[in-house]
């Protein structure tokens, strides 16, 4: 069984701090086999990680990222290119499998980023999972996303969402394996085999975390980001 954080943002992203190095160190001491940084709308987070992983071959680096599309986030798993912001979320999905990538739709029903059950069911039949537990949601809203997606027939991941080195591997996916390739693990989603499981962060984090987003919310003008 492989543990891996698919939900991590780093210092590429804008809004986070870590380098991909240390978020690999910290992510190593514990006892995670794998990681995806998903930064914002770039990629780069994800192919500085690919260049500096360790060659021991015990740990899978997944490229991706944290795509904003109209209508939320959606997170886009082995791709290398970046996707354009501020396509719907049909057409993001789309861009997504035509790169080979895997969607997974993330935090679900969070305020502002997340796209809700009537977006959701524009694109289920094109996903193989959602996150079902990501470190920055209350428990509520996990348990919540978590259902619907045994409701929908998919499976599930799970992910930090953390923007500071510190947190990084709160939360995770379970991937029923022991093949310490990016194709095993993506075939695995596919196969909708995988499901996401941690810890929530704690409150004072979360709390400075939304503090934050409310901030650069008002610096970008009003924008989303």
């Amino acid at each position: 069984m492989l543990k891996l954080d698919l939900h991590i943002h780093s210092k590429y992203s804008g809004d986070g701090t870590g380098s991909p190095k240390d978020i690999i160190k910290t992510l190593k001491n514990r006892g995670l086999h794998g990681m995806s940084i998903t930064d914002h709308n770039s990629v780069q987070g994800s192919l500085k990680a690919l260049e500096v992983a360790p060659k021991d071959k015990d740990f899978i680096v997944i490229p991706g990222q944290e795509i904003s599309t109209r209508d939320g986030h959606i997170i886009a798993l082995g791709i290398k290119k970046n996707i354009e912001k501020q396509l719907t979320i049909e057409e993001t999905v789309e861009r997504i499998i035509d790169l080979n990538g895997i969607p997974i739709v993330v935090h679900l029903f969070r305020n502002m980023s997340g796209i809700k059950k009537n977006n959701l069911k524009k694109i289920y039949t094109r996903l193989s999972a959602i996150e079902v537990f990501n470190s920055c949601s209350v428990p509520k809203s996990n348990l919540k996303s978590a259902k619907i997606s045994k409701e929908l027939n998919l499976g599930g991941t799970g992910g930090s969402d953390s923007h500071v080195t510190e947190f990084v591997g709160y939360g995770y996916t379970l991937v029923d394996t022991t093949d310490y390739s990016i194709d095993s693990v993506l075939s695995q989603i596919n196969k909708k085999k995988t499901w996401g499981e941690g810890e929530v962060l704690p409150l004072s984090y979360r709390q400075d975390r939304m503090v934050k987003s409310i901030k650069q919310f008002f610096q970008r003008g009003f924008k989303r980001i």
